[in-house]
């Protein structure tokens, strides 16, 4: 009998334990909250397309403005967004929800986290103040959870909270950095064929395989660089080879090496470099160097190491952005003469 009390007084306080914490949960997601005075939890924004402008500040300084022109999103009004980072984003704003407050014993620590070591995330709304203040913390100890604090109309919430996605494992904080150049649009070339005026790439290795592209009157001829004598070519192949200018991308930029490093590279002889002009006197030019094989790749019947990466190299886009690029992706722009011209 006594037994069976004990077992009562467990489930009852069980099946407490449980209502409270629905009914927290519940609270928070409904804005209630009656007993957490100034606590403010509606972080998601269901239409993402009102967006205009996100600023991004983390606790260093260092800070990144996204900007949307006539439905183009901008890095720091300088280069075209990646978009998959701006859907990310978009997905992000409209489904963050609340897991539950910051509990008790953890909140001060939580507190003073975010005061002093937060990312600042401002969203407008097409108005000169921000609609939405995120500070963004670390993650939960089980990285299932976000610790963050809402401000609205220029009043922050006295509660922080731990914010997820439903549905999706892991933490936000990722989501939200601060490199410029980890924003911007990972394209290397993007041209419709009509575009294009030359394509031209040299290959310092085997010189011999070197060739440009040219344009004239909308069709297409291929000879050697410094000569205007057209080669005899395969059509076919050149018109298939052209249209692959349309996607071509870089892998993600060096953001690990130093800035000696970068340099000692860039001064090395080069590997390849091509360059794409357009009709409306753009261009585009990326130089491709050989990456040292870190991985110790080895041959797979020889086992020796291979002298360089087999997968990645480097380059360097326009004189301005250091990158890592993948073969899987310019093997395919990446053909000798030959190719064009043997039947």
């Amino acid at each position: 009998m006594k037994n069976n009390k004990i077992i009562i007084v467990i489930a009852v306080v069980l099946v407490a334990i449980a209502t409270f914490i629905y009914i927290s949960k519940n609270n928070v997601k409904q804005g209630t909250m009656d007993d957490m005075e100034g606590a403010i939890s509606d972080f998601a924004i269901k239409d993402t397309s009102s967006i205009t402008k996100i600023f991004i500040v983390d606790a260093q300084g260092v800070s990144v403005t996204l900007s949307k022109s006539k439905d183009i999103w901008m890095v720091n009004d300088k280069y075209i967004a990646r978009p998959d980072n701006i859907r990310l984003l978009m997905k992000t704003f409209s489904r963050i929800d609340v897991r539950y407050p910051v509990p008790k014993p953890a909140f001060n620590n939580v507190v003073r986290d975010l005061a002093t070591k937060a990312t600042k995330v401002e969203i407008y709304q097409g108005e000169n103040e921000p609609s939405k203040v995120y500070y963004v913390g670390k993650s939960t100890n089980d990285n299932q959870g976000t610790y963050m604090l809402l401000e609205e109309d220029g009043i922050k919430s006295t509660v922080p909270f731990i914010m997820y996605i439903p549905g999706n494992y892991g933490y936000l904080t990722s989501r939200f950095f601060t490199e410029a150049q980890q924003w911007r649009d990972a394209v290397v070339f993007k041209y419709q064929p009509e575009a294009i005026k030359s394509i031209e790439i040299n290959y310092l290795e085997t010189p011999e395989q070197s060739f440009v592209i040219n344009s004239i009157e909308g069709k297409f001829s291929v000879s050697d660089i410094g000569s205007d004598k057209p080669l005899k070519v395969n059509e076919e192949k050149l018109k298939e080879y052209i249209s692959r200018y349309e996607k071509v991308y870089y892998e993600m930029v060096d953001v690990e090496s130093k800035q000696s490093r970068i340099d000692s590279v860039i001064a090395s002889p080069p590997y390849i470099t091509i360059e794409v002009k357009d009709l409306i006197g753009g261009s585009n030019k990326i130089v491709l160097y050989h990456m040292p094989n870190f991985r110790k790749t080895e041959h797979s019947v020889t086992g020796e190491l291979f002298e360089y990466d087999v997968d990645r190299m480097y380059g360097y886009l326009n004189n301005d952005v250091f990158t890592y690029v993948q073969f899987a992706t310019f093997d395919k722009i990446t053909f000798p003469k030959s190719y064009f011209t043997k039947n």
